[in-house]
């Protein structure tokens, strides 16, 4: 990065725009803040999967590929997607890109069929 001295006034206005930001983003949401401030910095997605444990990552990830895919017209690659064994998930999984989600959990299905 340039030093400040040698740089033009629109690129100091845009340097104190994203410390703002950041200082802003980690008082009021700590570490999720900070890696939220530099994945929009970067411009990458997070992709995690909660899925319960005896349905195994392989089978949550060839099902969290069409989510990714119908949801949100993505295609990541394995390598790039967090796998989390919950018991919390009781049966389903659920899948995040960023902060959206796409709950399959028997929970959700419940409580969609009691309404």
């Amino acid at each position: 990065m340039k030093q400040l001295e040698n740089m033009k006034l629109a690129e100091m206005k845009q340097v104190l725009s994203w410390l703002q930001q950041y200082s802003d983003m980690t008082k009021k949401l700590g570490k999720r803040g900070r890696d939220l401030f530099f994945r929009n910095l970067t411009n990458t997605n997070s992709y995690v999967v909660e899925y319960y444990p005896s349905f195994g990552e392989d089978a949550a990830w060839s099902q969290a590929q069409l989510i990714y895919k119908k949801s949100f017209s993505v295609s990541p690659e394995k390598k790039e997607v967090v796998f989390i064994a919950k018991e919390d998930v009781k049966g389903g999984m659920k899948i995040y890109m960023n902060d959206s989600l796409v709950d399959m959990s028997f929970d959700a299905v419940e409580k969609k069929m009691q309404k």
